[in-house]
């Protein structure tokens, strides 16, 4: 006979635990929203900061790898970061935009973006370039490419796993080996997983 209070008083306490619980989530979602917009409204107003002391990336011709080769991928991608490189770079991404106008000022914020994209786009085609190499059978030309990329903050899974691959079709395994270390050795945000798909590669040849 009692079991229909008891179980609507469970009913009753459970919806108002539930509402206590949307009531908070909602609050907090609130107060972050409105931290965010705080902070975007002050970052609107920072006047422009001097940026000559930024450390603006150079990169010189000399640097890329010499090819001798008249595959179009290839040489469009050559003519592509020489062309890149001519510009200003920046790597940029650990900032936000918010973050970026807080600490160079909002004057500042077209001209650092298009740095950013810059780099961006000198990254991506050092990708495409080695994968261009690497479809044209210049496999050390790939392997310097990919190096260069990474040595530049090249971050990418998938370059990684493709010099591997470079390795085990030139049976140099001991670069993977090698490759593996600096890894570990290194700080990116998937190392593990990277570590993990460039050990299994590694068992696979043995």
């Amino acid at each position: 006979m009692n079991f229909i209070p008891v179980f609507l008083i469970c009913f009753v306490i459970f919806v108002l635990w539930m509402f206590y619980e949307q009531r908070k989530s909602q609050n907090k979602d609130k107060e972050a929203s409105d931290a965010f917009w705080e902070r975007e409204r002050m970052a609107n107003q920072t006047r422009k900061k001097d940026i000559s002391h930024l450390p603006i990336l150079h990169v010189e011709e000399s640097e890329l790898p010499v090819f001798t080769t008249e595959n179009e991928s290839v040489l469009y991608y050559i003519d592509h970061i020489r062309k890149i490189i001519k510009s200003p770079m920046l790597d940029l991404s650990e900032y936000s935009n918010t973050d970026l106008k807080l600490a160079y000022g909002v004057g500042n914020f077209k001209v650092l973006c298009e740095y950013d994209e810059n780099f961006n786009h000198f990254l991506l085609a050092l990708t495409n370039l080695a994968r261009a190499c690497t479809e044209a059978g210049l496999y050390s030309e790939a392997e310097q490419t990919f190096l260069l990329a990474f040595h530049y903050g090249s971050q990418k899974m998938t370059d990684y796993t493709s010099l591997a691959d470079i390795y085990l079709h030139l049976e140099e395994p001991e670069k993977i080996s090698a490759l593996i270390r600096n890894v570990e050795d290194g700080s990116l945000p998937h190392k593990e997983a990277l570590i993990q798909a460039l050990e299994q590669k590694l068992m696979a040849y043995r």
